[in-house]
């Protein structure tokens, strides 16, 4: 077990990775719906569906993948091979996303669209799943975890401005913005963009973490892949921690897909105003807010800063956006920079599960960081699912007029009901179901005190 401390340059290069999954994440969470119901003309509740069918069968995919990446023996390590593999997919599944051919009819439209994604969402499985599960295992130093974790969700933000900003920057550029040439043109350079930066960023991680994936010994003997999955449900100490997250993340799904209709509909701003004076500042003070997080974890513990930086985060929605004035940026711009800094304690959700597979060791004799981030990732997956379907259909129920460049004002309430309340619900409430996570930080130690004390009888004998 690595119980030193990494060099920076490794933790930058494995984390540097997550730039492309996450500029790819960002990239479709924000802008496909959009397009597909836009400009391409989709049905937005035929969208909904098809994007929820993607991710479904992505989060299916996600503990499968964990379990092939445990059982990996080569040369190149367990989690490796599948960083570059999946890296090279994906950003060939990205060009196609945004250059649908010319459909004429709603099934073919739907069937692009879903085909597509689901490209996009195995290869993301592939690289993904790996990924974040190496990253569990560069290290077993519990504040050197939080430290790793930290650089990772650094390099995700890093991905997140430019799966945010790119786009709109390109289509600022290129003049009107409601023109839908200029639209369709921003997304194909984009894409291309986007594609070029996970294709390198994974490149980047594969090389840099040589050395450091654990290939040492052949996997031994294991349970079946649906008994081990079976087993990882059975412990509870896991189901609160994922449970917690999944909720929270339905709310920020719900943000991420309604966030541009709520900004034009309700408040009418521009896409390239939002994103520039709103989206880039909160990302921006929350990749400020990481070392911040890292620093009062390894300070106070994990589980309080979390709690509070979820939960905060729930607050602050519920009751600031329903509230804004119309066509004025001051207003969100303020509570974006809060809300960033609130947003930073999700990285510490991430390095408590790493705590939570320890633990899982300790019982099992198993090291099976793939299957349980397989799991988690599976967890995350269905919430966005959840979240992307109910907002296709959310948009038709409220009244939403797709190609319409105004909206009534009783559809602009109602949209911020939604971006507000709505999205803030989901945030308190897995906020409140993490209270119950028993893992607490004495008790992590103690485990992995006898980890070391096992593994370190174990190498000697």
């Amino acid at each position: 077990m690595n119980q030193t401390k990494l060099k920076l340059p490794i933790k930058l290069g494995y984390g540097s990775a997550e730039t492309g999954i996450t500029a790819v994440q960002l990239f479709t969470q924000i802008y496909l719906l959009k397009f597909y119901t836009e400009i391409v003309g989709l049905n937005s509740s035929l969208a909904g569906i098809a994007l929820a069918i993607s991710v479904i069968w992505d989060a299916i995919s996600d503990p499968l993948m964990g379990r092939i990446s445990d059982h990996t023996h080569s040369r190149w390590g367990r989690r490796r091979p599948y960083i570059l593999l999946g890296g090279i997919l994906l950003s060939i599944a990205v060009l196609l996303l945004f250059s649908p051919p010319h459909l004429t009819t709603q099934f073919g439209k739907f069937a692009y669209l879903l085909s597509v994604y689901l490209f996009v969402n195995t290869a993301m499985t592939i690289i993904s799943v790996p990924h974040i599960a190496l990253g569990g295992e560069l290290s077993f130093e519990r504040n050197e975890r939080t430290s790793i974790f930290g650089w990772r969700l650094f390099f995700s933000n890093i991905g997140m401005l430019v799966g945010m900003i790119v786009p709109a920057a390109i289509l600022q550029s290129l003049g009107d913005e409601s023109n839908q040439n200029n639209i369709i043109s921003s997304r194909i350079i984009a894409g291309e963009i986007v594609s070029f930066l996970i294709l390198l960023s994974s490149v980047i991680s594969f090389l840099v973490t040589r050395g450091k994936d654990n290939t040492s010994e052949k996997p031994k003997e294991a349970l079946p892949f649906f008994s081990s999955f079976a087993s990882v449900l059975k412990n509870k100490m896991f189901l609160v921690l994922l449970f917690a997250f999944v909720t929270a993340a339905i709310g920020r799904t719900f943000n991420s897909a309604i966030a541009l209709y709520y900004y034009e509909y309700r408040l009418g701003l521009k896409e390239s105003l939002v994103v520039i004076n709103i989206l880039l500042p909160f990302f921006l003070v929350l990749i400020l807010s990481i070392g911040f997080w890292v620093w009062i974890a390894k300070r106070i513990g994990k589980k309080i800063p979390a709690f509070f930086g979820v939960f905060g985060l729930g607050v602050l929605t519920v009751i600031a956006y329903p509230l804004f004035p119309y066509g004025e940026l001051r207003p969100p711009l303020i509570v974006a920079f809060v809300g960033g800094i609130c947003a930073g304690s999700i990285l510490i959700m991430d390095s408590l599960l790493t705590d939570v597979v320890d633990y899982d060791e300790l019982k099992t004799g198993e090291k099976r960081e793939g299957l349980y981030f397989g799991i988690w990732k599976m967890g995350v997956k269905f919430s966005q699912a959840f979240g992307i379907a109910l907002t296709g259909f959310l948009l038709d129920i409220i009244g939403f007029q797709n190609g319409a460049t105004v909206q009534s004002p009783e559809v602009g309430f109602r949209l911020a009901m939604i971006f507000g309340p709505g999205v803030g619900f989901f945030f308190i409430l897995g906020s409140l179901l993490f209270l119950f996570f028993p893992l607490t930080d004495e008790k992590h130690i103690q485990v992995q005190r006898i980890l070391l004390k096992r593994n370190t009888k174990r190498n000697n004998v």
